[in-house]
């Protein structure tokens, strides 16, 4: 059985990003594929809540896939099907009279290039983590949505666990140096430290052996680069502690080197 949320919408914005994702479970529905991005943190700060915890809003829904599923055309003509228009490879957009835009983005997994991938045709943008994402099993997630117009919204979606949303969030801070990033890292640790015997999955990011591989060994790299980031002064953004931050990484990650 999937874990049931339930979700109150209270922007315009987090009601364009909750009906994107609605049309995403749609299209997508016998996909292999992971909601992942600001969706995924949302998701799961709903599943696993944090007092003080910001909820993650966001207005549009990222998809990842492997490459034979991008190759084919069986969401892009689901998404096409429900509205959408491929403004590129992997980006889609509908107008939603009155509100603005719904936004859906379909990422691969990035190998040795972080350029532009093309795929049956189209050109995707591939994120570092997905692989490892997409090996593991996804937690699946019952949204039930309030919108502000008293709509109802109930829908199903594949997300990764806390361990593999991690490892795509250190590895896409470590990319772009965003500090909501930093926040969902933050979060995400948090989920880690008050929830992790809870976990339907062991956690190896602290594993001797497992977290020196892969991209388990990536995202641990990250997060001790983002330990000394934190030393020298760390962000700007007030929802950010960083010396807690810093303590969390050295609880949660093993040091690769």
């Amino acid at each position: 059985m999937p874990d049931s949320i339930h979700i109150v919408s209270t922007s315009n914005a987090s009601d364009l990003g909750l009906i994107a994702l609605a049309d995403l479970a749609v299209a997508a529905s016998g996909t292999p594929y992971r909601v992942v991005g600001g969706q995924m943190v949302r998701l799961l700060t709903h599943i696993y809540p944090i007092p003080g915890v910001m909820e993650r809003a966001t207005t549009d829904a990222d998809a990842g896939v492997d490459e034979l599923t991008a190759t084919g055309l069986g969401l892009h003509s689901a998404l096409l099907d429900q509205g959408y228009t491929a403004e590129s490879g992997n980006h889609y957009a509908k107008e939603l009279v009155g509100q603005g835009r719904l936004e859906v983005d379909i990422l691969v997994p990035r190998s040795v290039s972080a350029k532009t991938v093309r795929l049956g045709g189209r050109g995707f943008d591939p994120i570092p983590g997905l692989n490892f994402a997409l090996a593991r099993s996804p937690t699946c997630v019952e949204v039930n949505v309030n919108l502000q117009d008293g709509r109802l919204l109930r829908f199903v979606v594949p997300i990764p666990d806390v361990e593999a949303a991690l490892v795509l969030k250190l590895l896409a801070w470590q990319k772009r140096l965003a500090e909501k990033d930093l926040r969902d890292v933050a979060a995400l640790l948090e989920i880690a430290h008050a929830h992790r015997e809870s976990f339907s999955q062991p956690w190896y990011l602290d594993d001797v052996a497992r977290a020196a591989r892969g991209e388990r060994r990536d995202a641990a790299l990250a997060a001790y680069q983002t330990a000394d980031y934190l030393d020298r002064g760390g962000p700007k953004d007030v929802h950010i502690q960083p010396a807690r931050l810093r303590a969390l990484i050295e609880r949660h990650i093993r040091n690769p080197k």
